[in-house]
């Protein structure tokens, strides 16, 4: 009686295992493909071929996009904080925010008593020199008709060539700070010039306010024209990137402005492992303000290798694969290495040699 049902028992459990078998295959054969193993074959027929869209993978030429983080800041040579070069009082303004400005164009006029007393200075020493100048050449007319000595005429030449000295110590102190020396008169406020032409982007001036040649300069003029993004690249991707580089630099919201590499940095910053590298970018339109953060898109050479989109690539019990076809709609899970390199793109280190077509997109259906 044992013995009969143990029969019946193991009959039973055959045909659930042989009916559950069947009504898989259907389910899978029912949505449109049937998979065995690491083989799955498409039915031609069905809505899911439609779906799929296949390529044959080429070795190319590939260059990969890499971000770095970056800041926007004047050229050095197109900007200039404008400081009195003596201590005063803000007499006139004769420039607003936002103006523009021409190299040698007066910013604003202060009261100084130390200018004042400059001027008066290269004037005492004009003076002095043409003096002592005339005092030559009459000694000179004198010594040779034998009434002067060779002593006294050497004391009057060094007279003179003292007088010159002093008036020309005069004439360079009043030069180097912007003062025409020909046209100084004692008593006329200092006029502080533009050493540059640009928009003024800084003016802190009050009327009647108290400068210090010591204080920070109240006036800044910038040419934005052009501007230099220093941007931070990581140790391991500055290698390739050299002078003269095209770069491209995206800010929230605007277009992308194409640059040119200017420097790349000679020293790695310890803390934060980057290098910079200085980029400059045309910015007629004003768009770049120094002190904003950019990006800055790098593109770097990766040579002859395969690329496929992102999307052909999965992921399967630890390892990742693409479906590579065999014949008609017959497909193979054949593992590969990938790395992404662009969005969207990843770049095949390993498993294809080129020449196979591949699911790049509709794969998603078969890994269900």
């Amino acid at each position: 009686m044992n013995n009969k049902y143990l029969v019946l028992m193991l009959c039973a459990s055959v045909i659930i295992g042989c009916k559950s078998k069947s009504n898989s295959e259907q389910g899978n054969s029912s949505s449109g493909f049937v998979a065995d193993g690491d083989m799955v074959t498409v039915d031609e027929s069905s809505a899911l071929a439609q779906k799929l869209v296949l390529e044959t993978v080429q070795p190319q030429d590939i260059s990969s996009n890499f971000t770095a983080t970056a800041s926007v800041s004047p050229r050095p040579d197109s900007y200039a904080e404008v400081a009195s070069p003596f201590s005063g009082r803000v007499s006139r303004i004769l420039v607003r925010l936002g103006d523009k400005v021409h190299k040698g164009q007066a910013l604003y006029e202060i009261n100084s008593s130390d200018f004042m007393e400059a001027v008066k200075e290269y004037v005492e020493n004009s003076n002095a020199a043409s003096i002592a100048s005339s005092n030559l050449r009459r000694k000179k007319a004198l010594h040779e008709s034998g009434i002067v000595s060779d002593k006294e005429l050497e004391e009057v030449e060094s007279a003179s060539s003292d007088a010159d000295a002093a008036l020309a110590l005069s004439r360079q102190v009043l030069s180097t700070f912007g003062v025409n020396p020909s046209s100084a008169k004692v008593g006329q406020p200092l006029r502080v010039l533009s050493p540059i032409s640009g928009v003024v982007v800084k003016n802190n001036l009050v009327m009647g306010q108290i400068l210090s040649d010591e204080d920070e300069a109240p006036v800044a003029v910038a040419d934005l024209s052009s501007v230099w993004v220093t941007a931070n690249v990581k140790e391991s991707m500055v290698q390739g990137i050299a002078k003269g580089q095209t770069v491209g630099i995206e800010s929230a919201g605007q277009p992308v402005i194409q640059g040119s590499v200017r420097y790349v940095g000679e020293m790695l910053d310890m803390k934060t492992r980057t290098v910079p590298v200085v980029i400059e970018c045309g910015n007629s339109e004003r768009i770049l303000k120094p002190g904003m953060f950019v990006s800055a898109i790098f593109s770097k050479s990766i040579g002859n290798a395969i690329a496929i989109p992102s999307s052909a690539v999965f992921q399967g019990n630890g390892a990742k694969f693409v479906y590579v076809c065999q014949e008609g709609l017959v497909f193979k899970k054949v593992p590969v290495e990938t790395e992404n390199i662009n969005e969207g793109v990843a770049l095949v280190t390993e498993g294809l040699d080129g020449g196979e077509t591949v699911i790049t997109k509709g794969g998603i259906y078969l890994s269900h």
